[in-house]
């Protein structure tokens, strides 16, 4: 932005010499003529810097400056008096008046350029001092973090809260040596991985949602921050480009929306079996209780009564799934018990149970999650393979795959339909907002993969969605933790405090 400058005087001729010596200089020129349509322009523009002729009609140069140091909003205005009069005394009165410094014609054109110049630039650095206090003032009482970290990644500012989420020294003037990535990289879990590939050289889109993600472990629970990122542009011409960040707790969001929807689909898949012979055997009973004997009215009570129980048992272990935990308390979910699992959620969910197969010896290991949670990350993958098959007959295969790094990889591909680009990539963002574009489903899909992501990210994971390169169909990547590899982050983790 340029800095503005208003001249003010009554002779044409003036103007022109002045605007002959800054034309073309950097500056917006404005004009005034008289005293009084300066004092309307100084209070429609808040110019950088005034030059004003001492000599006018009606209000002198003294009077505008006078009446300029009284407004509360242009006091700090540089003003710059332009005499044709080298008196002492008259300096003074100008100095006492408010003027910040005095040009007397004839003028050197050299030195009237560099006076403006060295005069626009410090008013600009003291507007961006002031602004620069008001900004870390309001940054320290906020509740989210706030850094302002060059483009380089090394960090300028960070406020209290950011200091407590990065485990930064809380004294605020205490210089930070390391980058941000290198901070976040040792406490959190960077996703989606593609959004911070690159980070900071190749970074640009700074509209993709970016989440620092704190996996669960054996001695504390997942923690989740969404990193917004706004990169302004430069305020002062040369001064270095830097990018604001901030991280905001979203934990309880995540967590809710996960958490109800994990409950929406126990509800949906696990009580649709003894609600149906309830109300059929009632039906039954309702219709043709006249025209049966008592014996069949008793079996047709009976088998009402068992579904009734078998409802009541199957909303107790619901209950279970209203605050689910990623990663189990009783050292992870075996592998040895998957194929039951699938069979068990196919049925549900009304659809063949998929093939597996599990490499070598991980048959033998565990899981980094608990039961509760896997069952959820499949019923959303198999149901959606199911509602969104042409047929709703689909193919499914799992494969799992030796750990590579601590975690086994689950692949998840069914016969189904394909998905666009944008479709593969938004389905799985963990999104919080209750908006549409922002739910994580794909539009006209109804995906709802987004908790997936959200347990797997929990747990330490990661998750990505990509077309059947032999078919049509897509396949679901998840990798997993191996339990024990997390049992050892966390002793580690608790040592470490």
């Amino acid at each position: 932005m340029k800095p503005i400058i208003l001249i003010v005087d009554d002779e044409p001729a003036g103007r022109n010499v002045m605007e002959s010596v800054l034309f073309n200089q950097g500056y917006v020129l404005e004009y005034a003529v008289n005293g009084r349509e300066a004092l309307k322009k100084a209070a429609a523009l808040k110019p950088d810097l005034i030059l004003l002729d001492l000599m006018m009609p009606e209000m002198d140069g003294m009077q505008v400056c006078q009446q300029l140091r009284k407004d509360r909003e242009l006091a700090e205005v540089p003003v710059v008096m332009i005499t044709a009069l080298d008196d002492r005394n008259m300096r003074i009165a100008c100095l006492d008046a408010g003027a910040d410094d005095f040009i007397t014609k004839p003028f050197d054109r050299a030195e009237l350029r560099a006076r403006v110049r060295t005069i626009t630039r410090l008013n600009r650095y003291r507007l961006l001092h002031e602004r620069d206090m008001i900004t870390s003032w309001i940054a320290e009482k906020a509740s989210d973090g706030y850094l302002q970290v060059r483009t380089d990644d090394h960090i300028l500012f960070a406020n209290q809260r950011a200091r407590f989420y990065l485990g930064l020294e809380a004294d605020s003037n205490q210089s930070i040596p390391e980058t941000f990535l290198d901070i976040v990289s040792r406490q959190y879990r960077l996703h989606p991985e593609p959004a911070w590939a690159g980070w900071p050289s190749s970074f640009a889109d700074n509209t993709q949602n970016r989440f620092l993600v704190r996996p669960e472990s054996e001695t504390a629970h997942e923690f989740w921050l969404e990193a917004a990122i706004f990169e302004p542009p430069a305020m002062v011409e040369g001064s270095p480009r830097t990018r604001i960040i901030r991280l905001r707790d979203v934990t309880a969001e995540i967590l809710n929306r996960r958490n109800t929807r994990s409950f929406g689909e126990a509800i949906t898949h696990k009580i649709r079996t003894p609600v149906t012979h309830i109300v059929s055997s009632l039906d039954l009973l309702a219709r043709m209780a006249p025209k049966m004997s008592a014996d069949d009215i008793s079996q047709f009570a009976l088998t009402a009564l068992r579904g009734a129980k078998r409802l009541q048992e199957t909303l107790d272990r619901i209950l279970k799934y209203s605050n689910i935990s990623p990663v189990s308390a009783q050292g992870g979910f075996a592998l040895s018990e998957l194929s039951s699992l699938l069979e068990r959620i196919a049925a549900e969910v009304g659809m063949t149970a998929p093939a597996v197969t599990i490499a070598g010896g991980a048959r033998q290991a565990k899981l980094a999650l608990s039961l509760q949670s896997l069952e959820v990350v499949l019923w959303e993958i198999l149901g959606n393979s199911k509602k969104f098959h042409p047929k709703g007959t689909p193919s499914v295969t799992v494969d799992v795959l030796q750990p590579e790094g601590g975690q086994f990889l689950l692949r998840i591909s069914d016969d189904g339909v394909s998905l666009s680009p944008r479709q593969l990539s938004i389905a799985m963002l963990p999104y919080y907002q209750g908006e549409k574009d922002f739910t994580g489903e794909a539009p006209g899909m109804g995906l709802g993969l987004s908790t997936v992501n959200a347990i797997v990210w929990g747990a330490g994971g990661s998750c990505r969605i990509m077309n059947r390169e032999t078919g049509a169909g897509v396949t679901v990547e998840l990798n997993i933790p191996e339990a024990q590899a997390e049992e050892r982050e966390a002793l580690s983790a608790k040592r470490l405090a």
